[in-house]
């Protein structure tokens, strides 16, 4: 009987545990998916207002390129670029800059303060994984780093 008992209460205590664990995702999952959205649509969208919600301010967005001979660098934006070029995009490299964006959000992970995801849309060739963090309460993009999806042949 002593050992039922305690089974229970180990039971409903890892259920309650559980449910408190799920409920704070979802509601992290739902801010952090408004986030990457903020971010790519808002540049989409020519909205530097909301790039900027998106931002930590002291972001870095990353990127490996090559110069016309070859060589690799490693490209490094900030979150001041990064809202001045929304503010100012023209979509130059939208695949239909009149149609509507239709945005890919995939969260990998999320541990505390800290998530992983994936943003893609069917407007660029290109991808970011973010780095995101729950600073002073809100779910703010921290690192990027973004590259070209491999070109079809």
């Amino acid at each position: 009987m002593m050992r039922l008992l305690k089974s229970s209460i180990l039971f409903a205590f890892f259920s309650v545990i559980t449910l408190c664990v799920c409920a704070q995702s979802a509601e992290d999952s739902m801010a952090i998916k408004t986030t990457a959205l903020d971010y790519i649509e808002g540049y989409f969208h020519n909205d530097g207002k909301r790039m900027e919600k998106a931002l930590h301010p002291e972001l870095v967005k990353r990127s490996i390129q090559k110069t016309k001979d070859g060589t690799e660098f490693v490209l490094n934006l900030g979150a001041s670029y990064m809202v001045m070029r929304a503010a100012n995009n023209t979509n130059r490299h939208a695949a239909n800059p009149e149609g509507p964006i239709e945005s890919i959000v995939e969260i990998y992970d999320i541990v505390g303060n800290a998530a992983t995801a994936k943003v893609s849309t069917n407007q660029y060739d290109f991808i970011d994984y973010l780095h995101v963090g729950k600073y002073k309460n809100e779910w703010k993009i921290i690192n990027v780093f973004w590259a070209n999806l491999p070109k079809e042949e």
